[in-house]
């Protein structure tokens, strides 16, 4: 059984520290467009709270554009969420620990607290587990219960190496230009009922799908089918 206070070895501290700096090196080399102007940006300076949404494959190349904002996102409790966790503190992420499947209803008040204030959080609907691509229902919860704007977001990149894992993780070469595409921003009522918030789930999901695979064909240049 792991032990309730997992402590990091010096080796483990070490390699956190050579990945984090390998993320930003990455990073500053990879040329980023940013379709719709500065959404973000714009939501934040009004005083709300925004919730930026997308698939987990692509969590590195959204980290390496959205470290500025210093942007809350939940990890899992796991031994390879302690992994994460040490290099996202150390790109400036602001770590909530909990899951879909471990500390879950912990890490979403802790989520709560954070949105009360005009902060960015990052949300990867798909994980930590997946399926794949498969939206899960705690970024309806959250929107509901916090107010808290949520963004649809999509990245592309012709240029790019992707992972054998179970998320086909995404890790774009160095130098590659990334487009980043918000879909339109939207509010979820804080009266949806269990029935509606299943509907706006399906239809997130089937939206996140269809604007990721759009703008894929559009970077390789293929026709719409």
């Amino acid at each position: 059984m792991e032990p309730a206070k997992y402590r990091p070895s010096l080796v483990e501290r070490a390699i956190a520290v050579v990945v984090a700096w390998l993320v930003r090196a990455l990073g500053a080399t990879l040329r980023y467009e940013h379709e719709g102007g500065d959404v973000l940006g714009e939501l934040l300076s009004s005083g709300n709270a925004a919730i930026i949404f997308g698939w987990h494959e692509l969590v590195l190349i959204a980290c390496c554009d959205l470290t500025h904002y210093a942007p809350y996102v939940m990890v899992s409790q796991s031994r390879d969420g302690e992994r994460a966790t040490r290099v996202a503190e150390k790109l400036r992420w602001h770590v909530v620990r909990g899951s879909s499947s471990r500390g879950g209803a912990r890490g979403l008040l802790q989520m709560l607290r954070a949105l009360r204030e005009p902060v960015l959080v990052g949300h990867l609907v798909d994980g930590p587990r997946g399926p794949r691509r498969e939206l899960k229902p705690g970024l309806v919860a959250m929107a509901q219960r916090s107010g808290a704007a949520i963004v649809p977001t999509v990245y592309g990149t012709r240029w790019k190496w992707c992972a054998p894992s179970w998320d086909r993780l995404q890790i774009p070469l160095p130098f590659a230009r990334i487009v980043r595409r918000h879909l339109p921003a939207r509010c979820v009522p804080a009266d949806l009922d269990a029935a509606g918030a299943e509907k706006l789930r399906v239809e997130l999901q089937a939206e996140l799908t269809r604007a990721y695979e759009e703008l894929d064909r559009e970077l390789l240049g293929q026709p719409a089918p």
